[in-house]
């Protein structure tokens, strides 16, 4: 595990972008004109794909939750608790940044949902970015983990059913661009961050840009530190992770599908 590195960050970031834009090309497409083949027979205007993603829509996933604790971080504190807190956060900094955001719970939920679950949900409704949320008491600061899949060739994919433990797989340039960004905007507001690859779940089986974030005390030189359950420092680095998810949206998500006249609006872009 080493510590990021802007000047690294930077030129992985440009590369990862000539190549996520690359990867947008093959899945938007565009409607071919309706062309003629026997006389009086005129080929329809195929019908244009579904977005690969909604790009103002966030899920967040925060871990744990009902009888499942989590880790315990302190005599008073249980992970459950600190992931949900910081959703809560994080949601309206997300909403100032233009987000729609859905949650896989809000509160302690009666009946816990699954990993696969979790990650069924959010690939049904194609959000730009999903953010899994766990909580520690080892190290220090922010860890950003991206999966630690090979990644796969998207074009070749095209219209296979995917594996499920390798979902994510096509997406990995994307959550690794997601990750940059998260890191890059961690450092700007002077929190410590760590950028990883692991399998930690549900990340291998999601299908949009993913990547988890884990809160880990702050430790200071003068051997005093701040818990992960400081309101003011849960603060800080959801207003640093909304900024980042913005900035990624600018850079890799597509424009809004213009709508026609006399469409009907309402779902999500």
């Amino acid at each position: 595990m080493t510590q990021i590195r802007k000047p690294t960050l930077t030129l992985a970031f440009f590369v990862l972008t000539s190549k996520a834009y690359f990867l947008l090309a093959q899945t938007q497409g565009t409607s071919q004109p309706a062309t003629s083949g026997a006389v009086g027979q005129p080929i329809p205007t195929p019908p244009k794909p579904s977005p690969a993603f909604y790009r103002n829509l966030i899920v967040l996933d925060p871990a744990h939750g009902g009888r499942d604790n989590g880790a315990r971080l302190s005599n008073s504190a249980v992970e459950k608790e600190i992931t949900l807190a910081f959703a809560q956060k994080l949601r309206p900094a997300l909403v100032a940044q233009g987000f729609t955001v859905i949650a896989t719970r809000d509160s302690e939920p009666s009946e816990e949902l699954t990993t696969d679950q979790r990650a069924g949900t959010t690939n049904h409704i194609r959000p730009l970015a999903c953010v899994v949320i766990h909580a520690t008491a080892v190290g220090s600061g922010i860890h950003v983990v991206a999966s630690s899949l090979k990644q796969s060739d998207a074009k070749s994919s095209a219209g296979r059913a995917l594996i499920w433990n390798s979902a994510q797989a096509p997406t990995i340039a994307m959550s690794l661009r997601l990750a940059n960004e998260v890191g890059l905007a961690m450092e700007a507001a002077h929190l410590p961050v760590l950028v990883l690859r692991a399998s930690i779940p549900p990340l291998d089986n999601l299908t949009c840009p993913a990547i988890a974030i884990e809160l880990a005390p702050l430790q200071q030189a003068s051997g005093k530190g701040t818990p992960v359950f400081d309101s003011g420092y849960q603060q800080r680095a959801a207003i640093a992770l909304a900024q980042a998810l913005a900035s990624f949206r600018a850079h890799n998500a597509p424009s809004p599908v213009p709508q026609s006249a006399g469409s009907r609006t309402g779902t999500p872009q």
